[in-house]
Order: structure tokens, then C-alpha cells, then sequence
């Protein structure tokens, strides 16, 4: 199992010296398990991710944790997507079925020069069970609710080589109605090999975010800890986070787990590292 990080910025790309070390896409997420391709949110990222697929005819199956503009933006510039023959099936669960459309409506004028109706591949929405869950195969994928405004969803990867978890978005204690408890979460979370987690926010600025639907650095560290992950990437960074600011804050958290838990690894998501999972060993390449 490969997984390879395309884009780990929250809400908008960002693009200066300061950010190069870690990267300036929004959300994309490419693994490869099982012979299948799977993607996990269409953020700027995507764009080069589709320039490395361009010559991989097998299906896309793309993964939305939700529809706001960071995690959608990419697709127009998604390469397979204008390739005659090419099958893209899109899942979304915790949404209704027809907002799958956003990813397309917003290719329309005047705010995009292709419209999406023509796209040359053939994009279909992935039927799931009634719990939304989905089986490919030999790769079992289950979703959790997002705690965030809109809602959303988050996914657990399982086939035999081992299991990572995808969350963004999701904030593990908000002031407003919960669609997943913390409890829950461990539940969902227990034992996976490798979880991304969002990690937007640090303890002193709660209070300007409150509600946003983001974890706190320190709760998404606590999650893992909880649910026993062997590896942890700190993910969804926010745009103004500069990349001296991540290394402070990644070395913080690997210092605090190997105290509390030395059996989980910290590390923070990075454009272009490498991640495999062999017989549920995690190695970053």
C-alpha cells in the first residue's frame, strides 16, 4: 500500500519562500492499494497528480470529504478527467447524492473556460451500502461523520497489508451539535497503522476559531494516543503557517508523544513524501 501526499493545505494555496519546505497545495491525497487507485479530495494537488497518472489508464475512484472550494478547486485542472475511455467514479458519503455536481458546476462560465459537461471521461457516482461503506475488492473502505459545517465524511482504508485513515475537517470538540463523539472517533480510529488527521490550530488561538469545524493540534496528538495509531501526519495546515512555524510545532509533538506514547510516531504532511505500508509497518520514503 502507497500513499503520497499531493496537497496539505486548509482553505487556500499558498505560494512563497516560506512554504516550500511543506508545500502550498490544498487537500489531495493519492493511494495506491490493491492495484487501485484511490484519491482523496481534489484540491490544487491534484493537478500534478493527474500529470503523473496521465499514462495509468486504470479506474479513478475519487474520495470527497466534503465540497468546500479547497477541496474541489483542482478537478478542473485534472488531466484524466479530459481522457476519452477513462471511468472517474466519485464517492461522497454523509452528503447528498446530487451535490456531487459542485465538483462540476464549478466549471461554468464565466468562471471557468471548459464547461463541465465536456468532459471527456466517464464520471459516475460510486454506489455504497446502507451504513456508507464501500468494498473494492479485496479493499474494505469505511466512512464516520465529519464535525464540520456542512458535514462531510471521513474514510479507513483496510486490506491485508495493513490501514490508514484519511480526516479533514473535522473538529474533535465543537461548541455546536456533534456528529461524531470523541469516543466515536476512537472507536473508528482503533489500531489503524497510519492517521491523517487534520491539525489546522494551536491551543492559543481557540478562540478565533471556535466552531470553524478544525482540530486543535493538541486534540488530533490526544485522538492518536487514544486509539492507539502507530503513525500520525499532522495535516490541513493553515495557509499563514510558515514552514519554521512546522518544524517547531512537529518537534513539540514528537516530544510530547514519545512521553506519553512512544509507540506512535509523529510526523507533519508534506508535498511529495512517500508513505508505504508493509504487513502494517509504516515507512516514509
Amino acid at each position: 500500500m502507497k500513499i503520497i501526499f499531493y496537497g496539505v493545505r486548509g482553505s487556500i494555496p499558498t505560494s512563497s519562500a516560506e512554504t516550500i519546505k511543506y508545500g502550498g497545495h490544498t487537500a489531495c491525497l493519492f493511494a495506491e492499494v490493491d492495484n487501485k487507485l484511490l484519491i482523496f479530495d481534489a484540491g490544487t494537488g491534484i493537478r500534478k497528480l493527474g500529470n503523473d497518472l496521465i499514462n495509468d489508464l486504470r479506474d479513478i475512484h475519487l474520495f470527497f470529504s466534503h465540497y468546500h472550494w479547497d477541496h474541489i478547486q483542482g478537478f478542473p485542472f485534472f488531466k484524466p478527467a479530459y481522457q476519452s475511455g477513462r471511468n472517474i467514479h466519485l464517492l461522497a458519503a454523509y452528503l447528498p447524492r446530487k451535490n456531487v455536481k459542485a465538483v462540476l458546476d464549478q466549471m461554468a462560465d464565466p468562471h471557468f473556460p471548459v464547461p463541465g459537461d465536456q468532459i471527456q471521461a466517464k464520471v459516475s457516482v460510486m454506489p455504497m451500502d446502507e451504513e456508507d461503506n464501500v468494498q473494492l475488492e479485496k479493499t474494505k473502505i469505511t466512512t464516520c461523520a465529519l464535525n464540520h459545517p456542512g458535514g462531510g465524511a471521513a474514510y479507513r482504508v483496510e486490506t491485508k497489508e495493513g490501514c490508514f485513515a484519511y480526516i479533514t475537517d473535522n473538529e474533535l470538540d465543537p461548541p455546536h451539535h456533534l456528529n461524531t463523539t470523541w469516543e466515536q472517533w476512537v472507536e473508528f480510529l482503533q489500531g489503524v497503522d497510519l492517521l491523517i488527521h487534520d491539525a489546522m490550530y494551536l491551543d492559543d488561538e481557540l478562540s478565533g476559531i471556535h466552531g470553524w469545524g478544525h482540530s486543535l493540534i493538541s486534540q488530533t496528538m490526544q485522538l492518536a494516543k487514544d486509539a492507539n495509531v502507530a503513525h500520525l501526519v499532522l495535516f490541513h495546515h493553515d495557509p499563514d503557517r510558515h514552514d519554521k512555524a512546522l518544524d517547531r510545532i512537529l518537534k513539540d509533538c514528537q516530544q510530547w508523544m514519545k512521553k506519553v506514547c512512544a509507540n506512535c510516531t509523529v510526523t507533519m504532511a508534506k508535498e511529495g513524501d512517500v508513505y508505504q505500508i508493509i504487513k502494517s509497518v509504516v515507512q516514509l520514503n
